[in-house]
């Protein structure tokens, strides 16, 4: 059987960057000291450096260098300092698709940052020089009716509001596949299949498979389990009557009430995400088992 790898990766040479920009998590002793580490750094190559507007909010030290917009002026080389959620948060305001992101772990989990504290600078200059390859990344494109809410890295979440019963029926590609008495279901792509779903008992999907997992939370029905969809597979998920307060979750990020009668549709993404990876294929095992299944 031929596996169809629908994720690419960009190994061309390319243009070391004139100007990079930098979003860290706010309030990490860890993330401003890194921050500093990669400012210095980045001057000694002839980089000038933006900090994202709302990170310089939350760091006085930040506050006298230039700064940028991710949802208006974002430079096409960004580095990420923080965990995983600050990641999804730059990925759902960042305006510009081409733009490519290096992720820094500066946190207890930061599953999809892969440059650990120890090798900042020598990934820097990787970063500067083009020494890295880019890996796109498939998200899924939510909808409220026919209001867009834009895209998502890692998952859009319906779940209850008041931990009581909600009811849903679910469709992949307009045939019902799943009726829901409980407190909900996770639509995830492949990245974020190893985040919420992976809690509630989805499966770790390879990376380099792309995929949508729809995973039932909590069911009264106990034999529902989770459903693997191709990645260009419409999934609708109604909320039926009887169904008690509900709201929708994009990525941590945004929420959305709900009520009977919504539909919140999921479909493929046209624009994917583009993220610098160095050693990445080497130890993604490895750093599934250390950053995830020995996580406490």
């Amino acid at each position: 059987m031929t596996l169809l790898t629908l994720q690419r990766s960009d190994d061309s040479p390319r243009a070391a960057p004139r100007i990079i920009g930098i979003v860290a998590k706010p309030g990490s002793s860890v993330a401003e000291e890194s921050v500093h580490r990669v400012l210095r750094l980045l001057g000694t190559l002839g980089v000038e450096a933006l900090v994202e507007e709302e990170t310089a909010k939350h760091y006085e030290s930040l506050q006298r260098y230039p700064k940028f917009r991710l949802d208006m002026d974002p430079p096409d080389r960004i580095i990420v300092v923080g965990g995983d959620g600050t990641l999804l948060r730059t990925f759902m305001l960042l305006s510009r698709p081409d733009s490519v992101v290096m992720g820094i772990r500066a946190g207890k989990r930061g599953f999809l940052l892969d440059v650990e504290q120890y090798e900042i600078e020598d990934r820097v200059r990787d970063f500067v020089a083009g020494e890295y390859r880019v890996e796109e990344y498939f998200r899924a494109e939510v909808f409220r009716g026919e209001k867009r809410l834009g895209c998502i890295l890692n998952d859009a979440v319906i779940m209850t509001k008041m931990s009581k019963m909600v009811k849903l029926s679910v469709y992949i590609d307009g045939e019902r596949a799943m009726g829901i008495d409980g407190d909900g279901v996770i639509v995830s792509t492949t990245v974020g299949s190893s985040a919420y779903s992976l809690s509630a008992g989805g499966p770790v999907v390879d990376p380099r498979v792309d995929v949508f997992v729809v995973t039932p939370m909590n069911p009264v029905q106990l034999f529902l389990r989770p459903i693997i969809a191709p990645p260009d597979s419409i999934i609708e998920v109604e909320v039926t009557p009887g169904s008690n307060e509900l709201y929708l979750s994009l990525d941590g990020q945004i929420m959305v009430d709900l009520g009977v009668g919504d539909i919140v549709t999921v479909k493929r993404c046209e624009e994917p995400v583009r993220i610098a990876r160095f050693k990445w294929w080497e130890n993604y095992y490895e750093r599934l088992y250390t950053r995830l299944l020995t996580y406490w």
